[in-house]
């Protein structure tokens, strides 16, 4: 498969939240608010994911657009559902291979929620083959117990081949100030629930708590070899993570910043990724590219 730079393609760049909680399940804020919060703060999208509750999407306003979504759980795992139209049947929340091809077979994106504060092992996430991701970042478990980062889960998973994407969610409750903590960029030619949920399904995104990532595309380095390159707002470290030790990790000098970096691409990397770090500790996260599209 062929990788293409959502950086190169027409539309915008939207920001959303994948990952609300309301009063419909054990959030704080009815829905309505818990929309609001999001619009007023600048978002363009937001998918309220009660717990085994389904919200439907809302793309009649010109400036938000509300996704359809749930939060599905059974044992040892939860399962955040986006573009689905109704619930699957609870019937099958002991076997998340199951419902996962449940969400899928209605048109929905399946991802495994927070799985290090869950404790799902990629192991266990890997024979699971409809899943669209995971949650890299979940704001709620990193704020309650600092089990909100799930990055070494993903370059497990992404080392054994799996083409999974990476969110950065807030999983708000209103009631740890998770509200604002991690979002996506989509980039899409509308602001519409199906034009935001074919750029995810795409991989046509990145997952950040606060940095920018502006560019990402593969160009020739001096020698004229295929590199990974990235421009981004200022940060002090850019990291590139593929297979075992094929990255790398260029940090600012003291006292300055980094905007771009570049890698080079080759075959034994099988994939390589971007992590951005501002001053503040803060993080985006590209998705995967991975480099059989690249180098074919």
């Amino acid at each position: 498969m062929t990788w293409t730079s959502p950086f190169s393609l027409p539309g915008h760049w939207y920001k959303g939240n994948l990952h609300t909680h309301t009063t419909q399940s054990d959030g704080l804020l009815p829905p309505d608010q818990a929309l609001a919060w999001y619009r007023e703060h600048g978002y363009d999208f937001c998918a309220i994911t009660d717990h085994w509750v389904f919200t439907p999407g809302d793309s009649t306003a010109s400036d938000f657009c509300q996704i359809a979504g749930a939060e599905l759980h059974g044992r040892g795992y939860h399962m955040l559902a986006l573009g689905l139209s109704h619930l699957p049947d609870r019937a099958l929340e002991d076997s998340p291979a199951a419902l996962a091809a449940a969400v899928c077979a209605q048109g929905g994106l399946a991802y495994f929620a927070h799985p290090y504060w869950t404790g799902q092992t990629s192991a266990e996430i890997a024979p699971i083959k409809s899943v669209a991701g995971i949650e890299v970042f979940n704001a709620v478990c990193e704020m309650m117990d600092g089990l909100g980062h799930s990055s070494v889960h993903w370059d497990e998973l992404l080392a054994m081949g799996h083409r999974l994407t990476g969110l950065a969610v807030d999983d708000v409750h209103w009631k740890h100030g998770a509200e604002g903590k991690g979002f996506v960029m989509v980039r899409a030619q509308s602001l519409d629930e199906r034009a935001i949920l074919e750029g995810l399904r795409a991989g046509h995104f990145y997952a950040s708590t606060g940095p920018i990532i502006q560019d990402l595309r593969v160009a020739a380095d001096a020698g004229g070899a295929p590199s990974l390159k990235v421009r981004c707002s200022p940060c002090q470290v850019i990291a590139f993570y593929a297979t075992a030790a094929y990255g790398h990790r260029f940090v600012a000098p003291a006292g300055g910043a980094l905007s771009s970096a570049a890698w080079p691409l080759r075959a034994e990397q099988g994939y390589l990724r971007v992590e951005c770090r501002d001053a503040e500790g803060h993080v985006a996260w590209s998705n995967p590219v991975f480099v059989q599209g690249v180098l074919g």
